[in-house]
């Protein structure tokens, strides 16, 4: 007798168990046979939809479903379901069978749309869908009518037609995650569960573009740096808005933008065939421009190819010269920026506006992460060796200059390069016209000076700001490594295949004395020297001087070119010519700025 109480105790606690299982957990039985029966069913869609899905319409189709998902009914719309006010469908429904349980009052559950709905074999009270990526709706019979909840929240959109698109591609600027690839939800008239179950996160959510436009989003979706929207003609990427808000998305709630057509700008792609590679020779802080046109350059700290801005999301002009003392038009150097896929993009007037342009890479917040030099030079640039006084064939003009230096003509303003702080690779303006002490004008952010050194985080994130201490550095934690004698950093500030010069004082245009090199001439009356056979022609551009970095000083018969080597914390070397004195290779003041003549690599 103690023998079969024990084997009913046993069966009991299995069948205990199957239950608890049963009930928490999807599994596969079978489905017993059932009578089906036939209701009359109303739907009723939520109040509060404004957008997307506001009214029934003939060929909708809905599932309904009891505790089997080889039992549930597709129950397909037709106009004379549907009520006046399209807000409810009323229509008999064959084949149902409800699910029989004695835990819950409702024992049919509905889902929309049809073709979302991927229910498990054995789907409880579940309403399990194949994405978030549409407005999904469920809910649960309270006697024969189903009164629907939305399972997502919305963002809604619209833009004009002339903007010639026909889909687009969503994503958080952050990549935080958009949706899931299933979604599995628990309604009944004793518990809401809105996400019982998530798929895999997906991070682009894309789609056909319609008058009104709803970006489905699960509850609780929270974009940190907001969003962006890619807009595409067959296929290819054309347009683009950005939202830098903060969004926190609340199911059943509609973010509306309105008519987005005004803040929508043109992509630009950077592997279109149209837009051209600057980086082709290697990546740099400069890169020069020669002909109009869309470039683009692989968004890395200088020669550094693996320094990609993790968080760069945007780009802009920081300011434009024309290497004078003339008002620079915005945009006339450089006509636009963008970044996009890792790159740096530009675009250049159709007809090209000699000058010199800095450009940076930002963050959603408008920092800037790294920026870099454009030079659009009025005349073609030329190398040479001069008689080997370099030690590498150099430039035949300084770094930034749009025209060589003409030996026996007074100097142009355009001939003048732009000038350096030793280890800086940000490029400042040089000296707006011959014996002028103010630098060129620019369009955008002016120079400006700090009231002592700086860091090199400083330097970086304001390419305009100059750090100082008299007689000394311009950096508050000096390094000797920003250039280097063995070989390019990423500090340097010359253009793919060039670098700063190395000091080497064997060669000629680094001696103790350059006035006994072979081709050494000069005029301070007109502002250049000459040195080398052929010979090289310099401005005497004079420098901007380390004492409070004020303005530039001795446009005419003075000039600093600077070496990468550096010999202490507070000084480098550099060729230090002044006419009628001495010119000679000597230790400056890394807080003078002064030139760079580029040589090959």
């Amino acid at each position: 007798m103690k023998y079969f109480y024990r084997i009913a105790i046993l069966f009991a606690i299995v069948a205990l168990a199957s239950c608890k299982k049963d009930k928490d957990d999807p599994v596969d039985p079978i489905n017993p046979e059932e009578e089906t029966v036939s209701l009359t069913l109303s739907f009723v869609l939520p109040e509060t939809n404004t957008v997307g899905k506001t009214e029934w319409a003939a060929g909708d189709k809905i599932v309904v479903h009891g505790e089997y998902a080889a039992d549930q009914v597709v129950a397909t719309l037709s106009a004379a379901d549907i009520s006046g006010d399209g807000k409810t469908a009323t229509l008999l429904v064959n084949g149902l069978k409800p699910y029989k349980r004695t835990d819950c009052v409702s024992n049919l559950y509905a889902a929309y749309p049809a073709e979302a709905v991927d229910n498990l074999k054995h789907c409880f009270f579940y309403s399990k869908f194949n994405g978030t990526d549409k407005q999904i709706m469920a809910a649960y019979n309270d006697g024969t009518t189903f009164r629907f909840q939305n399972i997502v929240s919305m963002l809604s959109f619209t833009v004009d037609e002339t903007l010639d698109v026909d889909s687009y591609e969503f994503f958080a600027n952050k990549k935080e995650t958009v949706g899931y690839d299933f979604l599995q939800v628990k309604l009944t008239e004793k518990e809401q569960n809105y996400s019982q179950y998530k798929g895999n996160p997906i991070l682009t959510i894309t789609g056909d573009l319609s008058g009104e436009n709803c970006i489905c989003l699960p509850d609780g979706t929270a974009l940190a740096k907001g969003f962006t929207v890619k807009f595409k003609k067959n296929g290819k990427p054309v347009k683009i808005y950005k939202n830098s808000d903060k969004f926190n998305f609340v199911r059943g709630e509609v973010v509306d933008l309105g008519d987005i057509t005004e803040d929508v700008d043109v992509y630009d792609d950077p592997f279109s065939d149209d837009i051209l590679d600057l980086d082709k020779e290697g990546n740099a802080n400069c890169y020069i421009i020669t002909a109009p046109g869309a470039y683009k350059f692989k968004a890395v700290k200088g020669n550094s190819i693996v320094s990609f801005l993790e968080n760069a999301s945007d780009a802009k002009i920081v300011w434009e010269s024309w290497n004078n003392a003339e008002e620079v038009e915005a945009h006339s150097v450089v006509t636009s920026v963008s970044f996009a896929e890792d790159y740096m993009i530009l675009h250049t007037p159709e007809t090209l506006r000699p000058g010199n342009a800095l450009i940076a890479a930002t963050d959603d917040e408008g920092n800037i992460l790294w920026s870099w030099h454009i030079w659009v030079p009025r005349t073609a640039i030329t190398t040479d060796s001069y008689g080997d006084i370099w030690g590498s064939p150099a430039m035949s003009r300084d770094l930034g200059a749009l025209i060589d230096v003409v030996k026996g003509e007074e100097t142009s303003s355009e001939a003048y390069g732009l000038s350096y702080q030793w280890g800086n690779k940000n490029p400042y303006p040089a000296p707006s016209a011959f014996k002028a002490s103010s630098p060129a004008k620019v369009a955008g952010q002016a120079s400006s000076v700090a009231a002592g050194r700086i860091t090199l985080e400083e330097a970086i994130a304001d390419p305009t700001l100059l750090g100082h201490q008299d007689n000394g550095d311009w950096i508050s934690v000096p390094d000797n490594t920003l250039w280097t004698n063995e070989e390019k950093t990423i500090y340097d500030p010359c253009p793919p295949g060039y670098r700063v010069p190395k000091r080497d004082g064997s060669k000629p245009f680094m001696s103790t004395d350059l006035t006994k090199a072979e081709g050494w001439d000069a005029d301070k009356t007109q502002g250049w020297f000459t040195i080398g056979s052929p010979a090289a022609v310099f401005a005497l551009g004079g420098y901007r001087d380390d004492y409070s970095v004020g303005g530039f000083t001795h446009v005419y018969d003075r000039a600093l070119y600077w070496t990468s080597y550096a010999s202490s914390n507070a000084v480098g070397y550099g060729i230090d010519i002044r006419i009628g004195s001495s010119a000679k290779l000597k230790e400056s003041n890394k807080s003078r700025a002064g030139y760079v003549r580029c040589v090959k690599e």
